[in-house]
């Protein structure tokens, strides 16, 4: 009795507590089933209740709550179908189901009371535990069958034994879908394109002259910045006059302008030397018409030129 008392507390303590580890959808189902009773022989006077053909069979309804996989619990009615002792139950049960196989065993308890016609007490009250087998038909009809031993608490001691089969139908019941992680997707390369960068160093001089004026130092910090920048990348400067002039003191002039800009780099900006080419290409390459004051002066000239590539994302 004492043993009993503590099972069916403890069953259903548990229950709720393990209601938050629940791992489907909870879930209100009906039920419908038989069960043999093998009432406690001194219950009815001179009838063996115990005997097979004198054990009551009833027919039970239920309503029941499953609140996850582990989990459930149901209140049942049942009316006697023979004209044995004519018996009638109402219990509620607390179920524990084991394993995530279709067909898994569980472990019952619950209080009952019985109802016996022309018994010694009409009315008893019960507390049962027992065991048994759940198996999934289908996603929302479940087999059940169980066995529980019913104890009296009404101080007759009276001792039962039932056996049931039942079907239940769970309403709302869906099947747990695993949800599909992601697949990482690779990251997208971007797309990138080629771009020039021009880069242009102009110096001009005065009339045969080859010094530098102090208002190209612009110029030629850029042209320094870029060199440093990439050292893999070479310069080569021109150098151009006018037409004043023989030939070939204009052709050392340009030359002389050229290796004059060369000069600056190296020395004003630690290039190095090896990195400049220098060529004079004299008057033979004018820009604007030698006829006019102006013309000739833009043709007074030191020209030097860096493309760099680089990429770039579209």
């Amino acid at each position: 009795m004492k043993t009993i008392g503590v099972l069916v507390p403890g069953l259903f303590l548990s229950a709720f507590l393990n209601v938050a580890l629940a791992e489907t959808t909870e879930n209100v189902y009906l039920g419908f089933g038989f069960s043999s009773l093998s009432l406690d022989g001194d219950r009815v006077f001179d009838v063996p209740t115990r005997s097979p053909g004198h054990t009551p069979k009833t027919v039970n309804l239920l309503l029941g709550y499953q609140f996850n996989d582990r989990w459930a619990v149901d209140a049942t009615w049942g009316t006697d179908i023979t004209n044995n002792v004519d018996a009638n139950q109402v219990s509620i049960n607390g179920f524990r189901f084991f394993g995530e196989n279709k067909w898994k065993p569980f472990v019952s308890a619950g209080l009952s009371s019985f109802g016996v016609d022309d018994a010694t007490i009409d009315r008893t009250e019960q507390v049962q535990a027992g065991f048994g087998v759940s198996g999934a038909l289908s996603e929302k009809l479940e087999f059940r069958a169980g066995y529980q031993h019913f104890l009296d608490f009404s101080g007759e001691s009276y001792h039962d034994d039932v056996v049931t089969i039942g079907l239940n139908w769970h309403f709302g019941k869906t099947k747990v879908v695993p949800v599909a992680q992601a697949i990482p997707q690779p990251e997208s390369v971007p797309k990138e394109k080629e771009v020039v960068d021009s880069f242009e160093l102009l110096v001009q001089f005065d009339f045969d002259k080859t010094e530098i004026k102090s208002a190209y130092k612009p110029q030629f910090d850029q042209i320094a910045r870029v060199l440093k920048e990439s050292p893999d990348i070479s310069l080569t400067v021109e150098g151009h006059t006018c037409w004043l002039g023989s030939d070939a003191y204009n052709l050392g002039l340009s030359e002389q302008r050229s290796s004059s800009v060369k000069d600056m780099l190296v020395q004003g900006y630690d290039i190095s030397a090896d990195r400049i080419n220098v060529v004079g290409y004299g008057e033979l390459r004018p820009i604007a018409d030698n006829n006019t004051q102006a013309g000739r002066e833009k043709n007074r000239r030191a020209i030097a030129a860096i493309l760099r590539t680089r990429m770039v994302e579209e």
